[in-house]
């Protein structure tokens, strides 16, 4: 082989090596490597955070505060709660459980982003980012589960706490398995992470965790609101869809009037083109959405069929945003419906 190729071929590794790899940790440079999820961050994205920092390295963050939730995971679970970081100016950063840049803290800087570990679709906003970085996005019902298997492959062993947050990020975003996004991944890997966990029911623990999810009775509508709230771009238009997924749905239906408050002065405060809020009733597998004027309703009569009921569209059998009332809301925006 002639010098001049033997040349190019070492110049094309070092490029690689110096590339954040997913299928090779041991190569990484983890200075000032952080791992966040998006804003008002919910139990996967929290727990990803930590599964991934132990898979390759680095510090897990939250972006923002935590829910009750995701508290009493990692109470039950023996793990302290990742930094609360402010500021991710200079450092390096993994993204996990989201790919919008409309869900990204403003003091991240898109050329920082060294790979992402998603579930969710490519929307109208995604990062954009100059340099090359891996990401990996998977049509499964967490990203704890995609990182799950990343551990598997790698060889990677969890220890029995971080296997207890793995599993209960995949069975949070799963609702314990009710979701349309659970896939059989999200159950293998789920049971095998019960077992590293030492939790010999984990329907019982998914349990104890929509209870925690369900008592929001102390909650401001204003929180509960933003609690668990993503912000989109459809065709142009900023929208915000905050939802509450909870055992004991009529106890939140019964405050229709503070959620109507609090909407119109969060609508008006961020300068949302349309911002909907929907109570998820996990127990009875449906989704009651609420919006504030008469712009979002003719968006909501053209997204969704459904039954009103003491001011809110009951939509049975809607259980996610991800799958289900993004994608409507979308459409009818977009003038695919």
């Amino acid at each position: 082989m002639k010098s001049s190729h033997i040349l190019l071929l070492l110049s094309l590794a070092s490029t690689g090596a110096a590339a954040f790899e997913l299928g090779a940790p041991k190569h990484n440079n983890t200075d000032n490597l952080v791992w966040t999820g998006h804003l008002s961050p919910d139990t996967d994205s929290v727990t990803s955070a930590l599964v991934a920092a132990h898979i390759y390295g680095g510090t897990a963050v939250v972006p923002e505060g935590i829910n009750p939730e995701s508290q009493f995971v990692l109470d039950y679970c023996q793990v302290a709660a990742p930094k609360l970081l402010s500021d991710f100016g200079k450092k390096a950063v993994g993204l996990v459980d989201f790919n919008q840049k409309t869900q990204l803290h403003p003091t991240i800087d898109e050329s920082s982003i060294v790979a992402i570990v998603d579930h969710h679709a490519i929307g109208g906003a995604p990062v954009n980012m100059s340099q090359v970085a891996p990401i990996d996005i998977r049509a499964w019902g967490s990203a704890a589960t995609i990182l799950a298997d990343r551990a598997e492959s790698l060889d990677i062993d969890l220890p029995a706490h971080l296997a207890c947050t793995t599993l209960a990020g995949i069975l949070s975003d799963t609702v314990v398995f009710q979701s349309s996004t659970t896939t059989e991944y999200d159950r293998y890997y789920a049971k095998e992470l019960a077992k590293e966990a030492g939790i010999a029911d984990l329907n019982a623990f998914g349990q104890k965790m929509l209870e925690a999810k369900s008592d929001l009775s102390h909650v401001s509508a204003a929180e509960i609101l933003t609690m668990d709230y993503k912000n989109f771009s459809y065709g142009g238009k900023k929208v915000g869809i905050g939802v509450a997924e909870t055992l004991t749905a009529q106890q939140l239906l019964d405050r229709r009037n503070e959620f109507v408050a609090a909407m119109i002065s969060y609508k008006e405060a961020q300068k949302l083109d349309h911002l909907f809020f929907a109570v998820i009733d996990t127990k009875n597998k449906r989704a009651n959405l609420l919006w504030i004027d008469d712009i979002d309703a003719a968006i909501a009569a053209k997204a969704f069929t459904g039954q009103p009921k003491q001011g809110w569209l009951v939509l049975d059998g809607v259980t996610s945003r991800k799958r289900q009332i993004g994608p409507a809301i979308q459409g009818a925006i977009e003038g695919k419906k």
